[in-house]
């Protein structure tokens, strides 16, 4: 039994290693190669885009009955499907083409925000400010692709590589004292 024990904490060290070390890689990967990255990364965020798209759009379906907003929620999920198509299929539009369909996306995004608040008055402050933030980014990203592309490549690889250092760290101590 210890044995067993022993090698099922040897298996979860190997693989926190390995994922603290996929963090690091994938940190400095965004700081050193940004417009590379930002490719790669629009797969990705085509695909959840896609996905979330679908559950919104069915849950919109669901409530539609039920609440007035039901529409703009399936709407919302339709335009999130559309924007992760294009991520998908058409990576290569360039990093900054990649960041001004991001900032449509936010801006729209933010516009709905505002539209429900104001339209059904449920949450309205709140609403009302998150849409006037969304806004605020998505004009920044929009108006900006170049500076934006830099901007986010910077964030996510600083993110990722001060995770992967911290998880390793972690690790290290971990694995010492067990």
């Amino acid at each position: 039994m210890e044995n067993q024990n022993k090698a099922v904490k040897d298996d979860i060290f190997i693989f926190l290693v390995v994922k603290s070390l996929l963090a690091i890689g994938l940190g400095l990967s965004f700081l050193l190669n940004p417009n590379g990255m930002i490719t790669t990364f629009s797969y990705l965020v085509g695909a959840v885009l896609i996905v979330y798209g679908i559950i919104e759009a069915i849950n919109g379906i669901k409530v539609k009955k039920e609440f007035r907003f039901g529409l703009l929620i399936i709407e919302d999920g339709v335009l999130n499907i559309i924007i992760g198509a294009i991520l998908i299929f058409w990576p290569n539009l360039g990093p900054n083409m990649v960041m001004i369909i991001l900032g449509l996306w936010i801006v729209l995004g933010g516009v709905i925000q505002l539209v429900i608040a104001n339209k059904y008055k449920n949450n309205r402050s709140g609403r009302n400010l998150r849409g006037i933030l969304t806004l605020i980014l998505g004009g920044f990203i929009l108006f900006n692709p170049s500076d934006s592309v830099e901007l986010f490549s910077m964030i996510v690889g600083f993110l990722s590589l001060v995770y992967g250092l911290f998880l390793l760290v972690r690790i290290l101590r971990f694995g010492k004292n067990n």
